[in-house]
């Protein structure tokens, strides 16, 4: 899993964050371990870590935080068929409206626009929307069993800090086969 702003050319994307600081492309998840993390400078000095470029505000009046800014997995070898025919019973997820984390939690939290069930391999025909899906992190992303070859970023989201600070993010990527609570 990645975040970066440098040369992807999305909603996230720009050349320094708002601390003057070059964009990077930085690994946060390699292979199910965590490589890394984002920072802003205040950060990356009170904690030892390398400058990210990610220090941005909502507006030139606000605090800097650090944020995401495109926000991805890395392309798979399993083809979307491949991973529908895997399934014995569950949903595939399309259109990413929103997500939520607790940083202290380790919790996760997605709206996606469209699911449609697969049982045995197969779509039932039967769809929902929205779909929201929860879960912990580490439950989540240690349940990864397949992903996609197809990959696709999109703009069209916000990282927000508590309820008033946001700025524009990417996020997406390629299909991801895990395992979620739905509802």
């Amino acid at each position: 899993m990645y975040d970066g702003a440098a040369g992807v050319d999305q909603t996230g994307s720009y050349l320094f964050d708002d601390e003057g600081v070059f964009s990077s492309k930085t690994c946060v998840i390699d292979k199910g371990i965590l490589k890394g993390g984002i920072s802003d400078t205040l950060s990356a000095l009170a904690l030892n870590l390398p400058l990210t470029g990610n220090g941005r505000r909502e507006a030139y009046s606000h605090k800097a935080y650090a944020r995401m800014t495109n926000t991805y997995f890395a392309p798979g070898i399993s083809t979307i068929e491949d991973m529908i025919a895997s399934v014995k019973h569950g949903w595939k997820l399309s259109q990413l409206d929103a997500g939520m984390e607790d940083p202290r939690n380790w919790g996760i939290q997605l709206i996606c626009m469209v699911g449609r069930e697969i049982k045995d391999g197969k779509f039932t025909g039967r769809v929902a929307s929205p779909i929201v899906c929860s879960g912990y992190v580490p439950d989540v992303l240690s349940s990864v069993s397949m992903v996609s070859e197809d990959f696709e970023l999109g703009g069209s989201g916000a990282c927000g800090k508590g309820h008033k600070e946001y700025a524009k993010v990417s996020s997406g990527g390629p299909y991801v086969k895990t395992r979620m609570r739905l509802g």
